[in-house]
């Protein structure tokens, strides 16, 4: 047929007339067998999920460039036209400004994960109250009587435990980024294993000839430790919190990053009353009372199955790790892998993390950051929440504790 063929295409313009198969040469050339590309695994986008969706369409077997009447297929806000009598409805205000389709709740992989990473949370407020009531028993073993000297030396005990979290609150983003969010939580656990191990080792330190070098040992001992668990509970503050609001849905996410505060207050009110000099906070017991915190970071460490990786962090790597978080999301909202609730949320996570693709980071940075008009006005409501907490004092009264 040597006629014109004006009928639409994908490309937009019309296809060029097809000349006589007589003008052209016989081919007597053997072809190269090319070998074929490996087929390469691709994660299914949101608008591979619409086209499924849409099997009750007449022209759904069709090509979606060679559709009659559209030059090619129409989506906006993720509505598909799939014929010219819809295609207005695709450009129709959306009453319902959702994003995502929210279903289900606290599923299993979602509480199993969230309450073993508040585990640290437990420890943090532990180790930032069980200065307070065993001081007196502690500061007789240590041989720090009463004075000024001395209550200078355990002031600075006291208060290395922040030093420790101020170090730890700012290195361990870095770490977090760089690891990711469920090995940096495992690490966190094992620095507090080790600061809970001096500061229980200061109390069992062997007696040696002077006194005074017992004393010097001992307090050492419990410096070490004080800092290395200020430096796991610095880091607590900062990947938890972050860590439980990745992995939750946007409608529970304020009551699951409420968790971090409840758990860090019950571990201050258990350090509070399993210190009383009628419990373990007597001479000879109060090593084993500073032990006890060691108990929550070993059971995380056995329970780390059910700390799932983050799919916020993973969807900023690479495709394969963007097939692993869509795994884990769909685990942790109870929903098929295909889902297209769960691949809808991939994608705004994808998005999200914008230059992150690839290899981590921070996702453009403070001077980012700073420039959104949102996110400035929620920065400063947060570092003005927090530093008026400091001024209130409420470190003194958690730290404060009797004389000898």
């Amino acid at each position: 047929h040597t006629g014109d063929l004006h009928a639409p295409t994908g490309l937009g313009h019309a296809v060029r007339p097809m000349k006589s198969v007589s003008s052209h040469p016989v081919l007597t050339t053997p072809f190269i067998e090319v070998e074929e590309r490996p087929k390469l695994v691709r994660r299914r986008t949101t608008t591979d999920c619409l086209f499924t969706e849409l099997t009750h369409s007449p022209l759904h077997d069709l090509a979606p460039v060679a559709t009659l009447g559209l030059t090619t297929r129409v989506t906006h806000s993720n509505s598909v036209a799939v014929s010219l009598d819809q295609l207005g409805l695709a450009f129709e205000p959306q009453r319902d400004s959702t994003l995502i389709l929210v279903q289900g709740g606290y599923t299993a992989a979602l509480v199993k994960a969230a309450g073993t990473a508040v585990l640290c949370a437990l420890m943090y407020g532990f180790h930032l109250g069980n200065m307070n009531p065993a001081a007196p028993a502690m500061r007789a073993d240590l041989g720090i009587e009463a004075g000024v000297e001395n209550d200078n030396a355990w002031a600075f005990c006291v208060s290395i435990f922040c030093l420790g979290a101020l170090l730890g609150c700012s290195l361990v983003p870095m770490v977090a980024d760089s690891i990711g969010r469920r090995k940096t939580i495992l690490l966190i656990s094992t620095v507090y294993l080790l600061g809970s191990a001096l500061e229980a080792a200061s109390g069992v330190v062997p007696r040696p000839a002077s006194p005074l070098e017992r004393s010097s040992i001992g307090l050492c001992l419990l410096l070490a430790g004080r800092a290395v668990c200020g430096v796991a509970s610095g880091s607590s503050t900062v990947v938890v919190p972050m860590y439980l609001g990745e992995i939750s849905p946007p409608h529970l996410r304020g009551a699951l990053g409420t968790c971090f505060q409840l758990t860090c207050c019950t571990g201050i009110l258990l350090a509070q009353i399993v210190g009383l000099p009628a419990l373990l906070g007597r001479s000879g017991l109060w090593s084993v009372y500073l032990a006890l915190g060691a108990l929550p970071a070993a059971s995380l460490l056995v329970l780390h199955s059910f700390l799932l990786e983050s799919p916020r962090w993973l969807a900023g790597r690479s495709d394969a790790e963007a097939i692993r978080a869509q795994a884990i999301l769909a685990a942790l909202r109870g929903e098929p892998l295909s889902s297209l609730a769960v691949v809808q949320e991939l994608d705004l996570m994808q998005m999200a993390a914008g230059p992150i693709a690839g290899g981590g980071g921070d996702g453009g940075g403070l001077r980012s950051l700073l420039s959104d008009s949102v996110a400035r006005r929620g920065l400063f409501i947060c570092v003005t929440c927090h530093v008026c907490q400091q001024f209130s004092g409420i470190n003194n009264a958690t730290a404060r504790a009797s004389g000898p």
